[in-house]
């Protein structure tokens, strides 16, 4: 599927859509195998952590409303931030489009930035939720919760352009001119969303999370150790992207890994585990009415 296909583009999306439903099922099952795979034992886990579960869906579609709480000197903010990072940046980006100026990368690097970027965000909790990994699906919830703590308030008091649309970096917004992916992109980013690199702090935080992880809480075994790889791959290829499509500079870049890094430090700290699942238990037990759960005890973590 490729954005220069003469397709109309409810016909595009439907099929990106239709593609990342596809890929996570698939996914699923080459990791996890159908024989292990039991809804039902699922669903008794996810009740007992319904609010993570919550947490986990809602978190990328707060950057949808931060418009309607964005600040009146938004435009004087953004020259003023983007000008300061442009001066840190200099012309590395361009360099790096002007040599690498084919077809084909620009199609496989914006596979990747909208694609695969998209399915991790989605496919890691799927995939810990079917094996029941509880206690890491909580690390990973609380680790997400900060990156978008930090995230909101730079996006919305810290406004930074896209390489691609900032006119003295000579880049080509490779990722948004006449394409079905550009339209795509382009109605939910506002195009000042910058810094820190959302992408990049997402997926390093995934990579990291899971590396770190042992086998602790495990139920089912799968194939963890390929999909970290795949992972891995992917936070190599999605910072090269951000950077080839004109999309991030390099101080976003840099920013979101050190975002990633803390993320991942205050999500495996044990006290911060211990009081956000003390209230997070509570609220799950109030959202299940008809389960009767011990707000204390909230039920097995991995059963």
């Amino acid at each position: 599927m490729t954005g220069h296909m003469p397709l109309s583009y409810p016909v595009f999306l439907l099929l990106y859509v239709v593609s990342m439903i596809v890929g996570v099922v698939a996914g699923v099952l080459l990791l996890v195998g159908w024989k292990e795979i039991s809804i039902h034992k699922t669903l008794h886990a996810l009740k007992y952590n319904l609010a993570y579960v919550l947490m986990l869906i809602m978190l990328p579609l707060i950057t949808l409303v931060e418009g309607a709480i964005r600040s009146a000197d938004e435009v004087s903010k953004e020259v003023l931030y983007t000008n300061w990072i442009f001066s840190i940046s200099g012309n590395a980006i361009r360099v790096l489009q002007d040599r690498l100026d084919y077809q084909i990368v620009v199609d496989l690097s914006i596979l990747v930035y909208v694609w695969i970027f998209t399915f991790i965000l989605y496919f890691t909790p799927v995939i810990l939720m079917t094996v029941r990994e509880m206690d890491l699906v909580k690390r990973y919830s609380v680790a997400m919760m900060f990156n978008y703590i930090v995230l909101l308030p730079f996006y919305i008091f810290v406004p930074v352009t896209v390489t691609g649309f900032y006119a003295d970096s000579g880049l080509t917004p490779l990722l948004y001119i006449n394409t079905n992916w550009g339209r795509m992109v382009t109605s939910v980013d506002p195009l000042n969303n910058d810094f820190p690199s959302g992408h990049i702090s997402i997926v390093m935080t995934t990579l990291l999370v899971l590396s770190s992880a042992g086998l602790k809480g495990r139920i089912i075994d799968w194939r963890k150790k390929e999909y970290v790889y795949f992972v891995g791959l992917s936070v190599l290829g999605i910072t090269f992207a951000v950077l080839y499509l004109g999309v991030h500079w390099p101080a976003d870049v840099f920013a979101g890994f050190i975002l990633a890094v803390g993320a991942t430090l205050i999500s495996g700290n044990e006290k911060v585990q211990l009081a956000i699942d003390k209230q997070f238990r509570r609220l799950s037990a109030r959202l299940m009415k008809g389960v009767c759960v011990d707000p204390e005890e909230g039920g097995p973590g991995n059963d």
